[in-house]
């Protein structure tokens, strides 16, 4: 049986917009490059890399829920394929500097998704 907070998590989660989840997903990247860099300056880099694999997770995933008909769903796959490719250099390099390149690029496409999803939900 699920306790009390799987069960709200669960339920917040199901009960999200497209623009709530993808914003999440965004701010859980985020959140596992930050976690990385501080791991990898503390030489743990293991655990780094267990963050950064849980980051390219997460573009993979947007890059999978794409619809390839529409030409802006293959620009975003290129991009999520290029923050990918940087992760990666980050991880077998075991340096932030990849990190640090991409990481505002990634918050400024969260900021322009949570901007979209702000001005979707004022038409309805």
């Amino acid at each position: 049986m699920l306790n009390t907070l799987e069960q709200y998590k669960n339920t917040s989660v199901n009960t999200m917009t497209r623009g709530e989840l993808l914003i999440l997903l965004f701010d859980e990247a985020i959140k596992k490059l930050n976690q990385s860099k501080i791991l990898m300056e503390h030489e743990d880099y293991d655990s780094a890399n267990i963050c950064l694999t849980k980051a390219r997770h997460i573009f993979y995933y947007l890059i999978a829920a794409l619809d390839d008909k529409y030409q802006v769903s293959r620009e975003l796959s290129d991009m999520y394929l290029f923050f990918n490719r940087e992760i990666m250099k980050a991880s077998s390099l075991s340096s932030t500097k990849h990190i640090d390149e991409i990481l505002p690029i990634i918050k400024e496409f969260r900021n322009t998704w949570a901007e979209a999803d702000k001005l979707a939900r004022k038409k309805y």
